[in-house]
């Protein structure tokens, strides 16, 4: 509904419908593998970054670290994911924003997408659009990382597990 000129759609049933009938059932599942491989750095970055920041401010502060550190860190942390596994997201958005409205696909698979997009705009053009993503990302997983830590305090979880 986003990418196609206005009018082309008239709701989220009638969007399905018309991909399913112009474009087939696959139209759906376009970028599903790089989506699949990219939360595998992005969580594992994320958390080990998060927890072992996460222990030196807990020594640091006596087992209470300010809320605002729990925070910045929980920012930090998913905003070195995004770096590690952007590439991913990009071709993720580039597979799936091909053939909308009628337009041509233009990318045989993912690596199709890396290779072209490395030829075209050079390494730097994995990164499109990184700074845009990581100013609506950081505040939002640094506060699902602090709701979470307090979560667990108010359970009565040990802040160190």
């Amino acid at each position: 509904l986003a990418v196609c000129s206005s009018g082309r759609y008239k709701g989220i049933w009638q969007t399905a419908r018309r991909i399913y009938m112009e474009e087939g059932a696959a139209a759906f599942y376009r970028g599903l593998l790089p989506s699949m491989i990219g939360i595998l750095p992005y969580a594992g970055v994320d958390i080990c970054v998060f927890e072992v920041l996460k222990e030196h401010l807990l020594d640091t502060y006596d087992g209470t670290p300010p809320h605002v550190a729990i925070l910045a860190t929980g920012m930090f942390s998913s905003s070195i994911a995004q770096v590690v596994s952007y590439p991913l997201a990009l071709i993720r958005t580039r597979l799936q924003a091909q053939g909308a409205g009628g337009l041509p696909i233009k990318y045989t698979g993912m690596m199709d997408v890396a290779r072209r997009t490395v030829a075209r705009e050079g390494w730097r053009g994995l990164y499109k659009g990184l700074l845009t993503n990581l100013i609506k990302l950081a505040p939002a997983a640094g506060i699902s990382w602090y709701v979470f830590e307090e979560t667990k305090l108010m359970l009565g979880v040990d802040p160190r597990s």
